[in-house]
């Protein structure tokens, strides 16, 4: 291959790598590599796509911002753009930003600021009433609807002078670290996924459905920035946050004003030294022009103002001892090994654990309790170990690390996926996962149990009142205990609660398959096995074969299922719930009630439907009988196009995919199309 042809297919693979890193970053709340390598991806593409501006494409990450809308918020109109900052990495970029602009404005003052590392939020204020928070989203066109999340904030104003017309602000919600250590605790002593890091924690809690969620977790903010203002006018940054201040907003502490260029590496130094101490995360130092009028001048790029810039600091690293490797049970069954470490401060924290993904980062390492190791933070948050002084090892050396082979909690045998690395234990009772099942058995997705959210499923849980999925159903039994105790509300809602729950029995048999939680098997997999087996039943004793002709049921899930029946655990909880009365029928016509007139065809959504959300844009076509696909193949019978439609309508258009404007979305639920 020439290096022409090379150099293509790295950047066509760069950009579809950092997409997938963007969304799990920005809308799964979930990282999957270090800020470090993230950074070092993306100037890699900028590289290459300046080397060879014949290959420049707007959709390409490196000409937008990063995250996308959730289905489950509603979507709200951006009517300033959010915009990311150029990221810098060293002091001669930094040098070379504020002296090309001084070069063509004569001497200027910038201000340095902390980088607050959290969620853009921008909040909108209309006579002085706070009437509108909603996310950065995709920048530009639509963010999530956040409002009644936002009024939680501790420390933001719900009112403030209702002289002044309209303000609209840009703020970062972040959670600080004690609060981040604490919640993750919980969600450890729980046995449910902790969160990668403060930003993370952050951003999921404020994308919760559960406004007291942002309360009960201690997310705060910070204010950095105003968008719009009627009435009045600043001539510089300072001046307006200082306005902002006087208001009872929190804004970024300790902003300082520079304007040498030995005042702003001073500055930059001063922030990196005072990080440690700091009780909230940053990811950089923030270098802005402060003349107000002259940010106007400049203006932005599609994805960055010309008038700032964001230096990042080096990762710290430490050496500490690994004590021993531990497992950890996850809410999905996920079996983590875990480093055990020596006490060791890094990054503002101290840190004696680490995890090691899966068995095979500890066994490419050949790390040994003993080893002496090198520890970094992923974002300056996340502990994991980048190397391993051999040399240093104890002697005699300690064993060969053997990766388990049952459940560390309750002794189930562990299973792996052919294609994969993860080890799970597949027992639906180990107690390590019962929260997450529970919390799950009775969502929106399952049985669908209005008012047993997930506050309340977690209250039970704490009470001893819910300890596994058929206790949900002998509730009705503690009604009494319920009410006096009001743990999840008075009389009329513990009335509520307990005949939703009766009213579940009746489920159809797919949603009470998807919430058993079986690895693989959500809504979409539940509906296809239950058209195609009789009951539940029947499926349990369904070969790995038999599953594998099951339309869009692949290896992986087939194996999971079969892992899942095969368990003594499992056909202990089956025969529980249906003795509990539980529907257990599973055939197309009493799931569905009838084939729909879009039986049979795969659906793909793509772009916004005015007036629908996503989730219930697909709850109407799966009504229809349609599948409803998350990607489009050759197989994808049609495409339905709403508003900002992405690539999925590019790749639609290449295959010969039949295309169904949104506004022929309600004739083609009614097979009209």
């Amino acid at each position: 291959m020439s290096e022409l042809k090379q150099d293509q297919q790295e950047l066509l693979e760069l950009r579809a790598y950092i997409e997938k890193l963007n969304h799990a970053y920005y809308d799964l709340d979930d990282p999957l590599v270090s800020d470090r390598e993230y950074d070092q991806a993306m100037q890699r593409l900028k590289r290459l796509e300046a080397q060879y501006p014949e290959w420049q494409d707007p959709r390409s990450p490196s000409q937008k911002v990063g995250g996308q809308v959730s289905s489950d918020l509603p979507p709200v109109p951006i009517q300033y753009p959010l915009l990311s900052l150029q990221d810098v990495f060293s002091s001669e970029e930094v040098l070379a930003f504020v002296e090309n602009l001084r070069q063509q404005y004569g001497p200027l003052d910038f201000t340095v600021e902390e980088k607050i590392d959290g969620l853009s939020l921008a909040i909108r204020y209309e006579h002085g009433q706070l009437v509108l928070a909603h996310t950065r989203g995709d920048g530009h066109h639509f963010g999530e609807n956040v409002t009644e999340q936002a009024k939680r904030l501790k420390g933001l104003p719900l009112q403030i002078d209702p002289s002044i017309p309209l303000l609209q602000l840009r703020a970062e919600v972040y959670m600080p670290y004690d609060k981040f250590s604490r919640l993750n605790q919980e969600q450890a002593d729980k046995g449910e996924k902790t969160f990668a890091n403060p930003r993370n924690s952050a951003a999921g809690t404020l994308r919760q459905l559960n406004p007291d969620l942002v309360a009960a977790r201690g997310l705060t903010y910070f204010a950095f920035d105003i968008l719009a203002l009627e009435g009045r006018t600043f001539a510089s940054d300072l001046e307006s946050l200082a306005w902002l201040d006087s208001l009872g907003f929190s804004v970024i502490p300790d902003i300082q004003k520079c304007q040498t260029n030995a005042d702003i590496l001073a500055a930059i130094q001063h922030i990196g030294e005072q990080r440690e101490r700091l009780a909230y995360g940053i990811d950089g130092a923030v270098i802005k022009v402060d003349d107000l009028a002259l940010r106007q001048t400049l203006g932005a790029t599609a994805k960055v103002p010309r008038w700032a810039v964001a230096y990042k600091y080096p990762a710290e690293i430490k050496e500490t001892i690994l004590e021993d490797i531990g497992l950890q049970v996850g809410r999905t069954g996920r079996v983590t090994p875990v480093a055990l470490l020596k006490p060791v401060q890094i990054a503002g924290s101290t840190v004696s654990r680490a995890s090691l993904h899966n068995p095979s980062i500890v066994q490419a390492m050949d790390l040994r309790p003993g080893d002496t190791v090198r520890l970094s933070k992923s974002g300056d948050v996340i502990p994991h170990i980048i190397s391993v002084h051999y040399a240093l090892r104890p002697q005699p050396e300690p064993p060969v690390w053997e990766e388990p082979s049952h459940c560390p909690v309750c002794g189930s045998p562990l299973y792996r996926e052919a294609s994969g690395v993860d080890l799970y234990c597949e027992s639906p009772q180990c107690p390590a996962q019962a929260l997450g099942h529970l919390i799950y058995f009775a969502s929106k997705p399952a049985m669908d149990i209005r008012g047993l959210g997930e506050v309340s499923v977690a209250s039970l849980y704490e009470q001893g009142l819910l300890c596994s999925l058929p206790d949900i159903y002998r509730l009705k039994e503690q009604r009494d205990y319920l009410i006096a105790d009001g743990l999840i509300g008075r009389e009329k809602r513990v009335g509520q609660v307990l005949a939703a729950i009766e009213n579940s029995k009746s489920n159809p048999a797919w949603r009470l398959l998807t919430g058993l939680g079986i690895r693989h098997v959500g809504p979409q997999a539940a509906r296809q096995l239950c058209q195609v087996y009789p009951s539940l039943d029947a499926l349990s004793q369904a070969s790995l074969e038999a599953l594998q002709q099951v339309p869009d049921i692949g290896p992986e899930t087939a194996q999971s299922l079969v892992n899942f029946f095969s368990q003594a655990d499992s056909q202990d909880l089956l025969a529980q719930l249906k003795a509990l009365g539980l529907n257990f029928i599973s055939n197309s016509q009493a799931d569905s009630g009838g084939p729909g007139p879009l039986a049979g065809k795969r659906v793909v959504l793509t772009g916004s439907l005015e007036g629908l959300s996503r989730s219930e844009a697909t709850a109407l076509l799966e009504a229809a009988g349609a599948s409803v696909m998350s990607s489009v193949s050759a197989k994808t019978d049609f495409v339905v196009v709403g508003d900002n439609a992405g690539s999925k309508l590019t790749k639609a258009q290449d295959l010969g995919i039949p295309l169904i404007p949104s506004e022929n979305f309600a004739s083609l639920i009614r097979g009209e199309q």
